[in-house]
């Protein structure tokens, strides 16, 4: 959902920066996984903060600046349900992992992880063939994702040459 930043105030409130650039969705939220390469802490939220673009939040436990420092730059996950609405044409990042890419019926690779580039999206993808290469994820290199079939299909396959 989002990544924790500096503490805020004294009572160990945390910045948080939503991955969607919304914050409603998070107003209810009351427990969550908070993620930092392969570990993980589940963690109940105390309160949340809404103050114009800034949200603050607070982790149950974490009761002052230098605990809450110990939990900034990890990761805040929640089930979906807890997620921003989508606009049409929109998707999450987890959603296109998996997918097969696909060119005129024959698969040249699967979505292994997507990052963020300067223009785009990037989709990391382990080829076929053998070994991996990205694809902006833009109309002039892909089609709209289809994701009930698993499928994006490549409008320049010279791209994974």
């Amino acid at each position: 959902m989002g990544r924790l930043g500096a503490p805020h105030g004294l009572e160990g409130f945390l910045r948080f920066q939503s991955f969607s650039g919304e914050y409603g969705h998070i107003i209810k939220l009351k427990n969550a996984a908070l993620r930092s390469g392969n570990s993980q802490i589940m963690a109940e939220i105390e309160s949340v903060k809404i103050l114009g673009n800034l949200a603050l939040i607070k982790i149950s436990g974490y009761d002052s600046p230098e605990q809450a420092r110990k939990l900034a730059g990890m990761e805040l996950w929640a089930d979906r349900k807890h997620a921003s609405a989508l606009a049409e044409n929109q998707y999450y990042y987890a959603d296109l992992v998996s997918c097969l890419i696909v060119s005129k019926g024959n698969t040249l690779a699967q979505v292994v992880a997507v990052c963020d580039g300067a223009g785009s999206a990037l989709l990391e993808v382990r080829k076929t063939q053998g070994g991996s290469a990205y694809i902006p994820f833009r109309k002039e290199f892909v089609d709209e994702p289809d994701l009930k079939a698993g499928t994006i299909e490549l409008i320049a396959p010279w791209i994974l040459e």
